[in-house]
């Protein structure tokens, strides 16, 4: 099965000759490296053995409590490096929503903000609840973004007045509160599962393990202007989705919706400046070229946020002077978008 940015690997076993109540197959994780760090690498806060048990097994377990949208584990090998896991199917919602996004993408806001209201820390130990987005994390992400995401004649003093606010925006993102998050929460990890008996479609979440403590607009963010998801989601219905979100959020709740509007596009700012950095060290240090292919609509919702938030005015000369912008400079993107990566 097609895999995405990690070192995960996936295969689909069929199974036969299984009790009426077996299924009739189910997904196998490989995972490269059993000791891998608690989330991405800049976290750690496990220290340099990691955590006791995978990430994706401790979260997954405390989802499980709280939702029936997360895939059921069926076995973990003792090695840890194979997992057998539900099959949720083929379907990304990126794939489900064509013709009605409206629908499916309000349905996922749905889903996110009730999961973020019934899952609090219950003293289980789940791993989500001793990370969090905080100053410091943000302001690793715009690093990030700076290292990877601009070119290296860029000049000093525009990417010091660029690091400067981009350092305010981190404190004002870290203040606001936290809820727990998915933390990579888009159209690709969510899928829509068909009901073989005829009943309704089901929303599933896949790719949990890198969950923390976040804003709770952090998750609608990542929903809304991932990737290419704006060639589905429009301004209009980015706006329309938002306040149906504001309208059913019950945490993290901020004091109005103009409050919610200024946050969101900060958030969504934050993670998309990420995310350019992140595709060009994707290719340039792990060798996966093919996410510059959704650089072009990557780039263009950076510009537009750009160009929408307050305080980020050297960010936004910055960005068109020297950002690592394949359209930008006249350039095709090197590689393909791969239909359907999760």
């Amino acid at each position: 099965m097609r895999g995405d940015a990690s070192t995960r690997s996936y295969a689909r076993a069929t199974l036969s000759g299984g009790g009426r109540n077996a299924p009739a197959s189910l997904v196998v994780m490989m995972m490269q490296d059993a000791v891998v760090a608690i989330s991405s690498e800049e976290l750690g806060v496990f220290g340099k053995d990691g955590p006791k048990e995978l990430a994706f097994v401790n979260v997954g377990r405390f989802l499980a409590g709280h939702s029936d949208a997360i895939p059921e584990i069926y076995g973990v090998s003792d090695d840890s490096r194979l997992l057998v896991l539900e099959d949720v199917g083929d379907l990304p919602l990126w794939d489900a929503a064509e013709g009605r996004p409206a629908e499916l993408f309000g349905r996922a806001l749905d889903l996110i903000a009730g999961l973020q209201a019934r899952a609090v820390d219950d003293g289980s130990g789940c791993y989500a609840f001793a990370q969090a987005f905080d100053e410091k994390l943000f302001a690793w992400e715009f690093e990030h973004f700076l290292e990877y995401g601009v070119e290296a004649s860029a000049a000093a003093a525009l990417v010091a007045a660029s690091r400067a606010e981009l350092a305010a925006v981190a404190a004002r993102l870290a203040s606001l509160p936290r809820v727990f998050s998915h933390r990579d929460y888009h159209a690709w990890n969510i899928h829509l599962q068909s009901d073989p008996d005829g009943g309704a479609e089901r929303l599933r979440i896949i790719d949990f393990q890198d969950a923390l403590m976040a804003p709770a607009l952090y998750d609608v963010a990542s929903l809304l202007t991932d990737r290419i998801t704006p060639e589905r989601i429009t301004p209009a219905l980015e706006e329309e989705l938002l306040v149906r979100f504001y309208s059913r959020q019950k945490a993290g709740r901020l004091a109005s919706l103009d409050e919610t509007r200024a946050a969101y596009r900060l958030v969504a700012l934050q993670r998309v400046l990420k995310v350019v950095g992140r595709f060009h060290y994707l290719s340039d240090v792990k060798g996966k070229p093919h996410y510059l292919g959704f650089l072009p609509a990557v780039c263009g919702t950076a510009r537009r946020l750009l160009a929408t938030s307050d305080g980020v005015t050297a960010t936004a000369e910055l960005f068109e002077t020297a950002g690592r912008d394949p359209e930008r400079r006249g350039q095709s993107p090197a590689g393909t978008v791969p239909l359907g990566a999760g």
